[in-house]
C-alpha cells in the first residue's frame, strides 16, 4: 500500500494569453535537422514537474520485490544459487559483499531458508527500507535471523544498495 502524500492542486483555470511567457520560436528552413525551439543543455529539471511525476509512481510495489530479493540473496549466501544471478538487482558493492560472505560452494546441499515476515518503509521518493525475519531449520528447531536492506528506484526498477544479515 502506498503511503499518502500531499501535492499542490493544479490551477483551476488556464492562464490568459497575456499571462503566458513569450514563446522562443523562430522560422526554420525545411529539410534541416534543426528544431524550431531552443533547448537548454544541462538544465536542471523543474522541481514542480518532479512533484507532479514522482519516481515512486513508476516503480512496482516494493514488498513482493523485497521478499523475492531477500530470498534470492540468502540462497546465494548459502550456496544454493549463483551470486551472478543477483547482478541486475544490486549494486556492485552489495554483490561483492555477498560474494565475500558466501558460506558454501555451489552445489553443496544447504538447508532451505524461508522469509517469514517482511516490513517496508518508504522514507523518501523512490527509497524503500526493508526489514525481514527469516528462518532456517536446525536440529533444535527453526533458527530466526533478521535481515535489513535499503532499496532505491532506478530506471523503473528497484535495486538493493545496502544489505545486512543479522
Amino acid at each position: 500500500m502506498l503511503a499518502p502524500y500531499v501535492r499542490a492542486a493544479p490551477p483551476y483555470q488556464p492562464p490568459y494569453d497575456d499571462e503566458l511567457p513569450p514563446a522562443n520560436l523562430r522560422l526554420v528552413v525545411a529539410d534541416t535537422d534543426e528544431l524550431p525551439f531552443e533547448t537548454q543543455r544541462g538544465a536542471v529539471p523543474d522541481l514542480a514537474m518532479a512533484a507532479l511525476f514522482p519516481l515512486r509512481r513508476r516503480l512496482p510495489d516494493p514488498t513482493p520485490w523485497a521478499r523475492q530479493f531477500i530470498q534470492a540473496a540468502l540462497e546465494a549466501l548459502s550456496g544454493r544459487r549463483p551470486v551472478a544471478q543477483l547482478q541486475r538487482w544490486t549494486t556492485p558493492a552489495v554483490l561483492a559483499g555477498i560474494q565475500h560472505a558466501r558460506r558454501a560452494e555451489p552445489g553443496i546441499s544447504q538447508p532451505v531458508i524461508v522469509v517469514k515476515s517482511i516490513h517496508v518503509c518508504e522514507p523518501a521518493d523512490a527509497v524503500a527500507e526493508v526489514c525481514a525475519v527469516v528462518s532456517r531449520p536446525d536440529a533444535d528447531g527453526p533458527r530466526f535471523r533478521a535481515v535489513a536492506a535499503r532499496l532505491e528506484g532506478r530506471s523503473g526498477q528497484w535495486r538493493c544498495v545496502t544489505l545486512q544479515v543479522g
